[in-house]
């Protein structure tokens, strides 16, 4: 028995789009990490901007009014801040309130960022096992092919 019978195909084939999967389920995954990174900085720079808020509740703050457009603006209401939970339900509390809910937030987005990592790294050792088994293979019929 030559290796060139070793060496099936069609197993190089599915090895091969096993490892198509992973770099794109490696994709997907390293796209939801990046978009949790940018909400958890974006909760963190809130609470940094209400506590600002807080502690000098007459300074102007920059308003987002949509296309990249601003307009400096002196809070209504010091200690009311209004807080989208989800749904587009929101709710009125209180600065403190508001900085814990969001940083309470942060907290969460930052361990599922660790998951995410995670997961995305066995998928790449996993990615980089199958690599090194279609590498073998291709060896296995170079191999073969050179002794014919």
């Amino acid at each position: 028995m030559s290796n060139l019978d070793k060496v099936d195909p069609r197993e190089i084939q599915m090895l091969q789009q096993y490892l198509n999967e992973f770099g794109q389920e490696i994709q997907t995954y390293s796209a939801q990490l990046e978009l949790l990174e940018q909400r958890r900085i974006e909760s963190l720079t809130a609470v940094d901007t209400i506590n600002t808020i807080k502690e000098n509740p007459k300074n102007t703050v920059l308003l987002q009014i949509g296309g990249g457009a601003s307009i400096k603006v002196k809070p209504v209401e010091e200690d009311t801040i209004l807080l989208n939970i989800g749904s587009d339900v929101v709710v009125e509390k209180t600065c403190d309130e508001t900085a814990s809910y969001l940083t309470d937030r942060a907290t969460e987005m930052e361990a599922l960022e660790k998951k995410l990592t995670e997961s995305i790294s066995n998928m790449q050792k996993q990615a980089n096992e199958i690599a090194k088994k279609i590498e073998n293979a291709y060896k296995q019929l170079q191999t073969a092919q050179q002794k014919q």
